[in-house]
């Protein structure tokens, strides 16, 4: 009985601890800089409104108009990659 409700509390605290955060790559276009945000719109139309600030990675030229990859953890930027468009990628 007591190894039951042991796996319980312990399943329990475990599902606590990872279903409270959440993660995902947003791909789009920087829209605008609005502050300590980033407003992404991904290729589905929806826009990101994503927090950064001092602790996020930033990699190559970040500006509204650039093709971006933002590692978005629970609504903060953990990074932020400028994608490269080479030349056939533009017509």
């Amino acid at each position: 009985m007591k190894r039951i409700i042991f796996a319980v509390i312990a399943a329990a605290a475990f599902l606590s601890f990872t279903s409270g955060s959440w993660a995902e790559m947003v791909s789009g276009d920087l829209v605008k800089i609005d502050g300590s945000f980033y407003v992404v719109k991904s290729k589905d139309g929806k826009e990101h409104r994503i927090h950064f600030n001092d602790s996020t990675q930033k990699s190559g030229d970040i500006k509204p108009g650039a093709m971006v990859d933002v590692d978005n953890d629970n609504g903060h930027a953990k990074s932020i990659k400028a994608m490269e468009m080479n030349m056939d990628m533009k017509k």
